[in-house]
Order: structure tokens, then C-alpha cells, then sequence
């Protein structure tokens, strides 16, 4: 099998459940942003001056999808996949200080004053970012491919 060696949990996450997650972000950012924005900052106020920005994050979204869909799939190599789950999680990692700023310190530790919109964005950023991790200090993954039988 082609990812033999990339443990099953990594495989459903990085490229069925993610690539669709950030298909739907792309959706959501780029014909939706008044919602989207209020998900990630309950106080903020859309302008229609601020679109492309929206835009631009629907093309990161887009982006994400595209290289764990296609990129992922194309490749069993370790080393390629621990590259683009590396910067998927530098992302994610700006994407919870972002929270962590709206929120402040007493909000973003504390999950009894989460809003759904928290629950949904941390349990999606938190929950694959510990597995990017994993993957990325090869925890549940080989560096030799299975061979092939005759």
C-alpha cells in the first residue's frame, strides 16, 4: 500500500477531513465573511472595504485544500508531508494567537465562556494542529516504505 507507513489517523485527517474542512472555509470566507468574521471576533464589524482580505484568506483555505488533496495523495514521502503539515501548522498556530488576542488570556483558557464559534474553531485548530505535530516528530509514522511482494 502507497502509505502504509503514514499511520491510518493521519490519512483521514490530512487528506479526506481537512482538504474538505478547508474546502468549506474557502466557501465560507469568500461568499460569507460578515459570519466568518463574527466566528472569530464577536465584537468586530464587517466593511465591505475590507472584502479582499476575505478574499485572500479563501485563497490560503484554497490553497491548504489543494496541497493536502493533490500534494498529499501524489507523494508518500515523509519528508514531503512533515514540510507541508510544518507550515500548515506555523498557520495554526497564528490562527489561535489571533483567537487569543480577540479573546484575551481569561476567555481563550477558559471553555465554559466559548461561544460555538470558539468550540468549533479550537476543537478544528487544536485537535490537527496535535496531530500535525505528531506527524511532524514522526510519532505513528515509518521512514521505510512497506516493499513490494512478488
Amino acid at each position: 500500500m502507497f502509505f502504509a507507513h503514514i499511520a491510518l489517523p493521519y490519512r483521514i485527517l490530512f487528506l479526506y477531513i481537512e482538504p474538505l474542512a478547508a474546502l468549506f472555509g474557502t466557501y465560507t470566507t469568500l461568499f460569507h465573511p460578515e459570519p466568518y468574521l463574527l466566528s472569530l471576533s464577536p465584537t468586530a464589524t464587517y466593511s465591505s472595504l475590507t472584502y479582499p482580505i476575505y478574499a485572500q484568506i479563501a485563497g490560503h483555505d484554497l490553497l491548504f485544500s489543494w496541497l493536502q488533496a493533490v500534494l498529499l495523495r501524489s507523494t508518500s514521502s515523509v519528508r514531503i508531508w512533515k514540510i507541508v503539515l510544518f507550515g500548515i501548522l506555523m498557520c495554526d498556530v497564528l490562527h489561535l494567537y489571533g483567537s487569543y488576542v480577540v479573546l484575551g488570556p481569561e476567555a481563550f483558557f477558559d471553555p465554559r465562556t466559548w461561544r460555538w464559534e470558539e468550540w468549533i474553531t479550537f476543537v478544528m485548530t487544536y485537535g490537527p494542529g496535535l496531530l500535525r505535530a505528531a506527524f511532524c516528530l514522526e510519532i505513528g509514522v515509518s521512514q521505510t516504505r512497506p516493499t513490494k511482494r512478488s
